[in-house]
This record gives C-alpha cells, sequence and structure tokens, in this order.
C-alpha cells in the first residue's frame, strides 16, 4: 500500500453520511475517491474481483439528484458498498469464488434493501472458494493480501469484503457469515464485523453454502457503522450495571500467545471498570467437535447446492474444495442427521445462556491472522460457530493494538433478536478499549 493511502483518514460509514448530509462532499466525489484509492493499490491487495464504475458513477449521481431535492432515500443514500462475490446484484458477474461465473439477473435480497436505501455497490469483493475456508487463498482469483498484517491471511470466507475495508478502500462491505467467515476476516483486519440474528436479512440472491447456518452481515469500522448498515435503530437505553459471561469450555481450545495476552488484558480492563464476567461451564459442549458438526453439515448442504454443476462443470471447482464436495455428497443421512442434532442442542444451549447475561463474550479467534505459508489452524471458527447455530447476533470489535502489533477481535453474542442491544453493549466496549489501550 501506497504511504497516501496508509495516512489517509478512515472514511467510516457515519463520517461518510455525515459529509453528504451537510453537503460537504457529494456521491460521486466519495465514488471517485474510492476508485482512485482502489486503482492505487487493489493491484498489490486483490480485494475485488469485479468493479462496475460507470454503473456507480450513475447511481452516485442519481443520489445526488435526490439530496439536491432534499429527498434522499435515507441517511446512508450515495454511501460506497462492496458486495461479497456470493451475492448477486442484478447484471454483473457472480462466481462465488469459483473458476465460472453467471451474470445476475435480479438483485439479491439484501442488495434490493440496500438499493431501497440509496447506498451504491461498487462490485464484488474476493472471497474463499464457494465460501468453505478461512484464508481467501483463492485459486481462480488469487490470494488477497491483510493490510493490517502483510503477508497475513485476511481470513475467509469474506477475506476480500474486510480487506478492503481494513485498507480503506471503500467505508464498508457485506459478506456472508455460516461459521464465522464475517467475525473471523474482521478480526484478523482489525475492522467491525455483524453476524445479525438469523433471518434479519434475506438471503435470497445469495449463493448457498449452508441453508442451516448462513448469514448475511457487514464489515465497517466501527460498531456504529455496522449498526446503520444493518438498519437497525439508535439504542434508546444506556448501558448500565453490565454483567458478562464466558464459556468455561471455550479453554478447552488453546490459544496463541498473542492473543491469550490480549484476553488477560481486556477482563482486567473489564475488570477495573466495574465489568463482572462470570464463566460458565456448558455440560456436553466441546468447542471443536461443535465445529466439526457444522463444518459436517456445510459440506452436506453445500454438495446438494452444487450438485448440478459439479456434475456438468467439474473443472469449476479446485481439486480441494471438490473433494470437500464429494465428501458432503458421500454422507449418509444419519451421520449428517446427528451433526444437524448436534448443531440444534449447542445452539438452544447457547441460547438459554444468554437469557441469563446481557451478552457473552469471547475472544473472536483463537490466534491472530496468519502467514499464508503457515498451516491453516483447525480451530478458527471454535468460539465463531456457536452463534450460528444459536440463530442470535454477534459482533467482532478489534482490540487496539501498537502499530506492527498483529490483530486482535473481541465478539459479544446476544440472544436472538436483541441486534440492537448488543450493538449498544458493543459501542460502550469499543469505547472502553479506545479508552484503555489507545486508538489504532
Amino acid at each position: 500500500m501506497s504511504d497516501s493511502l496508509d495516512q489517509a483518514p478512515r472514511p467510516g460509514v457515519a463520517g461518510v453520511a455525515r459529509d453528504l448530509a451537510l453537503r460537504v462532499t457529494t456521491s460521486v466525489e466519495c465514488v471517485e475517491a474510492c476508485l482512485a484509492r482502489i486503482a492505487e493499490s487493489d493491484d498489490d491487495l486483490n480485494t475485488l474481483v469485479y468493479l462496475d464504475a460507470p454503473a456507480a458513477l450513475e447511481e452516485a449521481g442519481r443520489s445526488d439528484e435526490r439530496r439536491g431535492n432534499s429527498t434522499p432515500l435515507s441517511p446512508l443514500d450515495g454511501v460506497p458498498v462492496v458486495i461479497k462475490d456470493n451475492i448477486d446484484i442484478a447484471g454483473q458477474p457472480t462466481t462465488n469464488g469459483l473458476a465460472v461465473s453467471r451474470v445476475a439477473r435480479r438483485d439479491a435480497g439484501v442488495i434490493a434493501t440496500l438499493r431501497e436505501r440509496g447506498l451504491v455497490p461498487l462490485g464484488k469483493a474476493n472471497m474463499h472458494e464457494g465460501a468453505l475456508g478461512a484464508t481467501t487463498d483463492n485459486p481462480h482469483h488469487g490470494r488477497t493480501a491483510n493490510p493490517a498484517a502483510p503477508g497475513c491471511t485476511p481470513g475467509g470466507s469474506s477475506g476480500g469484503s474486510a480487506a478492503a475495508v481494513a485498507a480503506g478502500l471503500v467505508p464498508c462491505a457485506l459478506g456472508t457469515d455460516t461459521m464465522g467467515s464475517v467475525r473471523v476476516p474482521a478480526a484478523y483486519c482489525g475492522v467491525v464485523g455483524f453476524k445479525p440474528s438469523h433471518g434479519l436479512w434475506p438471503t435470497d440472491g445469495v449463493s448457498v453454502l449452508s441453508t442451516t447456518l448462513d448469514t448475511v452481515g457487514p464489515l465497517a469500522w466501527t460498531v456504529e457503522d455496522t449498526r446503520l448498515l444493518a438498519g437497525l435503530p439508535k439504542p434508546q437505553t444506556v448501558v448500565r450495571d453490565l454483567g458478562l459471561v464466558t464459556i468455561e469450555n471455550f479453554e478447552s481450545t488453546s490459544l496463541h500467545p498473542t492473543s491469550a495476552a490480549v484476553w488477560k488484558e481486556v477482563l482486567r480492563a473489564l475488570s477495573g471498570n466495574g465489568v463482572g464476567v462470570r464463566r460458565v461451564l456448558l455440560a456436553d459442549y466441546d468447542p471443536a467437535m461443535a465445529r466439526r458438526a457444522g463444518l459436517l453439515v456445510s459440506e452436506v448442504e453445500a454438495a446438494h447446492a452444487h450438485s448440478v454443476m459439479l456434475r456438468g462443470q467439474p473443472d469449476a471447482f479446485s481439486p480441494t474444495f471438490r473433494a470437500m464436495l464429494h465428501y458432503g455428497a458421500a454422507t449418509l443421512a444419519p451421520r449428517y442427521l446427528e451433526a444437524v442434532d448436534h448443531v440444534r442442542r449447542i445452539g438452544e444451549t447457547i441460547s438459554r445462556v444468554l437469557k441469563t447475561t446481557d451478552a457473552i463474550i469471547s475472544l473472536t479467534t483463537p490466534q491472530p491472522p496468519f502467514d499464508f505459508d503457515d498451516e491453516v489452524p483447525v480451530s478458527q471458527a471454535d468460539f465463531t460457530a456457536p452463534a450460528n447455530f444459536a440463530g442470535c447476533p454477534s459482533i467482532s470489535v478489534p482490540v487496539p493494538r501498537a502499530a506492527g502489533d498483529l490483530p486482535v477481535g473481541l465478539q459479544l453474542m446476544a440472544s436472538a433478536g436483541d441486534d440492537v442491544r448488543l450493538h449498544a453493549i458493543a459501542a460502550w466496549i469499543e469505547t472502553l478499549l479506545h479508552r484503555e489501550f489507545g486508538s489504532s
């Protein structure tokens, strides 16, 4: 990344929306600035696989006309956004990270929702092949670099979306989250990633990985940014007497020394600010076993979703992904149903715990981002998967770190439907982290 980009201010959603409202800038100028940043640095980062500048500028022009007539569609009318390449945008190719593409006939439901609010899609972000993996080292479209940790993976499967935001190329992006695919790259790239409650955003027009677990979620710079993107109302209550729970079972997953040190400091900071963190041990819950059950569910459901293409266009898939799909297709029904039941039981257990507390808190991942040449840790989704199992909202907030330190994310989960309350808690925690650890 060039020095000019590295020193440029972060173009957060709330800030862009404010500048648009005050007529400090226009949507066309915002889009042009994003396009300039992409042209300057994305050859090295490889965050995008498709860019439709003419369409984006045309939409931005219409947004400026609406603001000129004092009829903006929403406070975010004119804000640019990048979309993960498994989400359909009418007239644009969707690859789902594979070696083939199809031009979408209509917008995915979530894109229609964004357009109703006036956001401007710029194009498609790179992703892990088929959304089944956590490195965004794509065999067909190349690997995406992590702007917050050079040489390291940005995580996945929404790695291109996270990296585009982290590099300041765009104010925000959309990803999808099956067992952590928004929150893991958010943690690795040092941005905020939000997985909404199941059903908050539609998934029609999104390439299927798991019909049981898939969710669409935003990535941005701040908790407030993700609240605005999700279209959630501003919390009316002030966070007081916050009580949190940490799952004792997570301790069976080995932590990287960097992550362990950060977690210890976070707990100390919370305690010093009067926040109690209660440890809860869950019966019959092993994070690794639960994660493996979720992976099996994903492999079986992905195999079903890709069955026609797998027979007719096998070369669309890498050998690695093809083997995973064949494994899913060969799984017998009793084993699949047992995995589905395991996922359901863990989800119900997590939901019961959430009824006793304001939120569950943990690290987002057991490790910071790792080098592309290192062995991929199997435990990346151990802490994130339970939120998908429970269908509850979960958010990853970056812990401010010194320049050159690897990013670490802090995760919060709240009861299903409590997306607004979760944002209130996360915003309070975000402020506390910046006060205790300094601005990143």
